[in-house]
């Protein structure tokens, strides 16, 4: 702003006071202007910090990491033993997996879990103790509880109510292909085989 300009245009017809007030103005307002220019010239806070969004895991680590927890339902899941699946940090991993399965590792396995007792449940007449210890789940009443609150109603209801060919459909075991659903069915019906055999040992070894 040229202020001399504007000043010498007071100066020629301005009384001493008038020229004063003038003067201040000018000053003011080049102060003002200055601090402004300033701020302007301050990096805005996007310019300044770039946020990096974490990335989810690739194709093969999302079908490597389903097929390895449903072949695995029936044992304790640690984080990091799914991490070691796809060599990645257990940090890294888990910041991954919520991208790619929208909620973190823990809540994912305990659905697959769920999953594989609604099929089992509605597939075979086995002690619902058992299938919760081929789930992975600690005893029926753990199985019970977790069931109730993800699936809304009780495994005793959902066996009267459910058929096997209906729970075919609903993909249990996230397999995409009808061969991979059978695979499926058969790897759940292994577990419950193994756990039916390990009870029956307990009680003669009693």
């Amino acid at each position: 702003m040229n202020t001399s300009l504007s000043l010498n245009t007071v100066l020629d017809g301005g009384s001493v006071p008038k020229i004063w007030q003038a003067e201040i103005d000018f000053q003011t307002i080049e102060g003002w202007l200055d601090r402004q220019s300033l701020v302007d010239r301050r990096p805005t806070a996007a310019t300044a910090t770039t946020v990096k969004v974490p990335s989810g895991l690739s194709e093969w680590q999302r079908k490597k990491i389903v097929r390895y927890v449903d072949e695995n339902i029936d044992t304790k899941l640690r984080v990091s033993d799914l991490s070691e699946q796809v060599r990645l940090s257990v940090s890294r991993f888990s910041k991954g997996f919520n991208v790619t399965f929208g909620r973190p590792p823990y809540d994912y396995v305990l659905s697959r879990r769920i999953e594989a007792a609604k099929y089992l449940i509605a597939s075979s007449s086995e002690p619902l103790s058992q299938i919760a210890h081929a789930c992975g789940l600690s005893d029926q009443a753990h199985l019970s509880k977790v069931f109730k609150r993800l699936v809304g109603t009780t495994p005793l209801k959902w066996r009267k109510n459910a058929s096997v060919s209906k729970t075919k459909q609903w993909d249990y075991l996230t397999a995409g292909t009808r061969a991979e659903s059978d695979h499926g069915a058969e790897v759940l019906h292994r577990l419950l085989g193994q756990t039916a055999r390990t009870s029956l040992a307990h009680c003669h070894g009693r």
